[in-house]
């Protein structure tokens, strides 16, 4: 139990400090996802482990960041270079927990509170409600986070990466009315709304992925089109006409760019997609959300 001397402030740096260590140590599971998933390995078995020598990975070797850090980058083992990315997977990863918790986690209740009045939500105390709005959005942003990741690799995105996302955007908002705002029809309340919302989201990101998909590399086109539609599903047919469009734009624009930084090449679409829901996310009663009620 905390101190009942704390004052807000430090009671808020803790909260960031944790929720950054958490969102590290998952950053360091997205790693274990990124790499094995388009090779279609299990996520579980083997364990971690070297894959220049095979060894695997003591537990105090894989502290996110900091093992990477002591080791300077290489194998205990055999020395082989480790990349720098997985550090900075976990670095990001942490900071989007931090962002994500003091933008939902803050604001008890929020815009959820006056949609759950009348639905089972209605019987939940604000910080459930709350935790379980962070939650939802965090589990969006870890996957198209991983879904960048991996297509700026070069892999066509596994579909079955998305899985976790879809069972959860259909299932929740239908227990947890609210959950998707702005609501695409405000005079529907509870479980209709969300099992109402998830369809017409659904439909409308499926309609926008394939679409937008046109304009990019064949190989491409399945995995953009799953992220817009995973997207519709969990925050809204609003978000998926705004956010898949403009990230296209974004992506063209880099691709023209290309010449004078070549890595901007690499970025595909779903990593611009990713970026934009992560600002969306953001600002829930910002410029965005504005703009679409």
């Amino acid at each position: 139990m905390l101190p009942a001397t704390l004052s807000p402030a430090q009671i808020h740096v803790l909260l960031a400090l944790w929720m950054f260590a958490l969102g590290s140590a998952v950053g360091s599971f997205l790693n274990v996802v990124i790499y094995r998933l388009p090779r279609r390995m299990s996520l579980i078995h083997p364990g971690s482990h070297c894959p220049g020598c095979g060894h695997p990975i003591r537990w105090y070797d894989n502290i996110p960041m900091a093992s990477w850090l002591a080791l300077r980058g290489r194998c205990r083992d055999c020395g082989t270079r480790i990349s720098p990315r997985y550090p900075l997977v976990e670095a990001a990863t942490g900071l989007v927990f931090v962002a994500i918790v003091m933008t939902d986690g803050l604001s008890p209740g929020g815009d959820l509170a006056p949609r759950a009045a009348g639905g089972p939500a209605a019987f939940l105390p604000a910080p459930m409600m709350t935790a379980a709005l962070v939650g939802y959005h965090l589990l969006l942003l870890c996957t198209l986070f991983a879904a960048a990741w991996i297509e700026s690799d070069g892999h066509s995105l596994p579909l079955r990466l998305f899985g976790p996302a879809a069972l959860v955007g259909v299932i929740l908002p239908i227990a947890l009315p609210g959950l998707r705002s702005p609501p695409a029809w405000p005079t529907l309340g509870g479980p209709a709304a969300g099992l109402a919302e998830g369809l017409v989201g659904l439909a409308a990101g499926f309609a926008v992925g394939w679409l937008s998909a046109l304009a990019v590399r064949r190989r491409r086109r399945a995995g953009f089109a799953a992220s817009t539609t995973v997207l519709g599903l969990l925050l809204g047919w609003q978000a998926a006409v705004v956010l898949g469009p403009a990230a296209l734009l974004l992506h063209s624009a880099a691709v023209a760019s290309a010449r004078w930084w070549r890595p901007l090449e690499r970025l595909g679409p779903t990593a611009w997609l990713a970026a934009g829901t992560f600002a969306w996310i953001l600002g829930p009663r910002g410029v965005c959300h504005v703009l679409v009620r």
